[in-house]
């Protein structure tokens, strides 16, 4: 199962709601400890190589801000591995590691929320037989708005709707390739009907329906994730229904007029209105350059204040 999102767009709660089903292994991704852009494909290496490459991504795992529940002994992940035909660098690595972290779990499935899987959609139905996309789209409005006080990538609203717009229009394209194995799920109809929406994610799944989904917040896993990250501290609470359109109140003017600017033709096929008329956005002209510039004063700011606000957290993200 692929779970597939712009981050910044409620991943980790899908994540930690699909974790607890009984049949489903959602880890936090194993995918990010793999350097796997910059390092030869694991069929170019020698045997001693690529072990020490599995070991190496396990050992970095679980010195991360988010450590495995379940240990994993990397001579499982690399007999599976030994056993592949493909030549897939990623998947090769992928696939032991998360089939190895779901039999330790007793689970028959997993799910993968890896956040560069944007770059390599077509190679997933190359490699894996049956794969199910659950595809979740935040309005993009929202979505400017959490990265503007998170920690994660850029804070301007601008460069941010720019990666919403690019990462969305694959998207589309996915459902439009592939739609009987890709799950639209809006992460606004989560909020408002959770019930409904995970019983429809189940159903696609071919999964029973388990009411202990809706109950995530009471796991140890999403405890821990929400000790592990800032991002994260919403884990341990019930999904809470008015957490959208936040931006009405908290962007401004400019700011939702660049990001509907971008992305406004997106964010309707998508189901969501826009703030703004043609009339009222009529003369209004992007300016990149001046965006950069306040993109590093942003940057700046919000990095000293995060720094100051959360210094546990940031040492660990930079060891």
């Amino acid at each position: 199962i692929m779970l597939l999102s712009t981050e910044r767009s409620g991943s980790n709660l899908v994540r930690s709601i699909l974790n607890t089903h009984p049949e489903i292994s959602a880890p936090h991704p194993l995918e990010t400890a793999y350097p796997w852009r910059k390092v030869v494909p694991p069929e170019g290496m020698s045997d001693k190589r690529a072990r020490k490459l599995l070991r190496d991504v396990l050992i970095n795992k679980n010195y991360s801000f988010h450590p495995l529940e379940s240990s994993v002994s990397v001579d499982e992940v690399y007999e599976e591995y030994e056993g592949l035909e493909q030549n897939h660098s990623l998947f090769d690595v992928q696939k032991p590691l998360y089939d190895t972290y779901a039999d330790e779990e007793g689970c028959s499935a997993w799910a993968s929320k890896y956040p560069a899987l944007w770059d390599c959609l077509d190679d997933v139905f190359d490699y894996y037989e049956n794969p199910k996309f659950v595809y979740l789209v935040r309005d993009v409005r929202d979505v400017v708005l959490s990265f503007k006080k998170s920690n994660v990538g850029r804070y301007h609203p601008y460069f941010n709707a720019k990666r919403w717009y690019d990462e969305q229009t694959k998207g589309a394209e996915l459902l439009d390739q592939h739609g009987e194995s890709v799950h639209l799920l809006r992460y606004k109809d989560l909020l408002q009907d959770p019930e409904s929406v995970v019983k429809n994610v189940c159903e696609f799944l071919e999964m029973e329906y388990d009411e202990r989904m809706l109950y995530y917040y009471e796991t140890e896993e999403a405890k821990a994730a929400s000790e592990s990250a800032d991002v994260f501290e919403n884990l341990t609470s019930p999904i809470m229904s008015d957490n959208y359109d936040k931006f009405r109140d908290q962007l401004r003017e400019e700011e939702t007029k660049i990001t509907e600017k971008i992305a406004g033709d997106m964010l309707e096929q998508f189901g969501y209105e826009r703030t703004y008329t043609e009339d009222e956005m009529d003369g209004f002209e992007l300016d990149e350059e001046k965006y950069r510039k306040q993109d590093r004063r942003m940057t700046r700011r919000w990095t000293v204040k995060h720094w100051r606000d959360s210094p546990r957290e940031q040492v660990r993200r930079q060891t």
